[in-house]
């Protein structure tokens, strides 16, 4: 399994997308709710600056300048926190009382507030430090100033929004990690699944998905799966026994029918017998085609008995080529070998030498005149292989799987050549019925064959 394996999975990408639009979400909650806090806060902030300007105007209405001083005087006894700061100036903008010590530079906002900073000294360091402000006429030309630092509210905001800004970092990493380790799991079990679903496939069809371990969906799917196959050998073992019941079943009658033909034509004149004996041909041919889907059968099914021989298949090609040597050259077809010495492998001769057989006789078949056939047989470790090469129209890939199907035939070799499309279909039969492998592939022209044998039984 690998990483991109994991990050291209759909778990992976759903919880990413889930974590992030969470996060989002989350963040922009957050958000709407500083934003409104913060209003509620600059909203008493200056409900309360107009609150203490109305008791300056009090002061000064009741006691006058004096009670004005007097009232600061003792604000600044008060706790540091929300202390309030104060310039009191007279006519011609000359401070009179209050701990500013002049008008600071200020920035005028709607509704006559102020805005300024002052740098003032916090744990032994100049801070700047911004306010907010009012002015308002007491009276008699002296005009108050109150204003009030809001530092500690950008504090808390600037605090509230890393804040925010390092959790929603760390939800997204920490989601995403879970989501890799989360979709990796995932992953592994479908893995599995996958990889006993494909032995299945490439083996036996008997076998089932094991259930044992599995929790939630991928138990359930097992079970579904399971179910499914269960259906199509049903329905696989139906269609191959309809076929073999009526090959069993024909074969006798057939048999004594050419028997019978064989006897009249001694009775028949020259014509006569050119017209039974192509009726014995086609009796042939269709005996031929019973035999070897009940050959099929019984390899398939394993009710055939092991005979495991070493088999010295360079002997058994070399004699094949030998064989069909004059058929290809009646066809003006050239046959090459490249065959190893002493080459062996454990099986039944007579299936290896049906097997051989029906690769020459389709290449033959299918290579047209002037055309060339290569056979080759290596040894290769732990192996032999057996390659048929021809140059004749060779099979799309689209085709290649099937050809292997009882009675398959490709559409443009049907009218043009004889058969009954079982020839791949017992190679495949006799190559499986020795643990090995087949393949077809391009031999440009072509196609070449390629089979795969272990040298040593596995039924041992």
């Amino acid at each position: 399994m690998r990483i991109l394996d994991v990050l291209n999975s759909l778990t992976f990408r759903y919880i990413v997308k889930y974590v992030t639009a969470l996060s989002a979400t989350v963040f922009l909650l957050l958000a709407v709710l500083y934003a409104y806090f913060s209003y509620g806060y600059f909203t008493e902030l200056r409900s309360s600056i107009l609150d203490e300007l109305e008791a300056l105007q009090l002061v000064y209405n009741g006691q006058g300048m004096e009670g004005v001083e007097q009232y600061l005087a003792d604000q600044r006894n008060l706790p540091t926190i929300g202390r309030y700061s104060y310039l009191i100036l007279d006519a011609q903008g000359s401070k009179v009382a209050g701990d500013l010590a002049q008008t600071p530079r200020y920035r005028e906002f709607s509704g006559g507030w102020l805005g300024f900073q002052l740098a003032l000294l916090n744990w032994g360091e100049t801070v700047d430090v911004d306010f907010l402000a009012r002015r308002e006429s007491l009276g008699d030309g002296y005009a108050a100033l109150v204003a009030r630092n809001y530092a500690d509210a950008v504090a808390s905001g600037g605090l509230v929004l890393v804040t925010l800004f390092r959790a929603m970092i760390a939800t997204l990493l920490l989601g995403i990690v879970g989501g890799f380790f989360s979709a990796a799991t995932t992953l592994h079990r479908f893995e599995r699944l996958n990889s006993e679903l494909s032995g299945i496939i490439r083996g036996n069809l008997s076998e089932r998905l094991s259930i044992e371990g599995k929790k939630g969906y991928p138990r359930e799917l097992a079970r579904a799966i399971n179910l499914m196959l269960d259906q199509i050998g049903s329905l696989m073992q139906g269609v191959k026994q309809v076929s073999d019941n009526i090959a069993h079943d024909l074969r006798t009658p057939l048999t004594r029918i050419r028997n019978q033909l064989s006897q009249l034509r001694q009775r028949l004149d020259a014509e006569g017998q050119d017209e039974v004996d192509r009726i014995i041909e086609d009796c042939d041919s269709l005996l031929s085609s019973f035999n070897a889907l009940l050959r099929i059968s019984a390899l398939e099914s394993g009710s055939r008995a092991p005979v495991q021989t070493r088999v010295a298949l360079s002997g058994l090609l070399e004699d094949l080529a030998e064989l069909y040597e004059p058929v290809a050259n009646d066809k003006d077809v050239s046959m090459r070998l490249a065959i190893a010495g002493g080459v062996e492998c454990a099986g039944d001769s007579d299936l290896l030498f049906q097997m051989c057989a029906n690769l020459l006789d389709n290449a033959i078949k299918y290579t047209p005149a002037g055309g060339s056939i290569d056979v080759t047989l290596v040894a290769r470790s732990g192996a032999v292989e057996i390659q048929v090469a021809d140059s004749g129209p060779g099979i799309d890939p689209a085709d290649r799987k099937n050809v292997f199907r009882r009675f398959y035939r490709v559409e443009s070799s049907r009218g043009e050549q004889p058969g009954h499309g079982l020839g791949l279909s017992l190679v495949q039969a006799i190559v499986h019925y020795h643990r090995g492998s087949i393949a077809l592939e391009d031999n440009e022209p072509g196609l070449r064959v390629v089979v795969s044998l272990p040298e040593t039984s596995p039924r041992d």
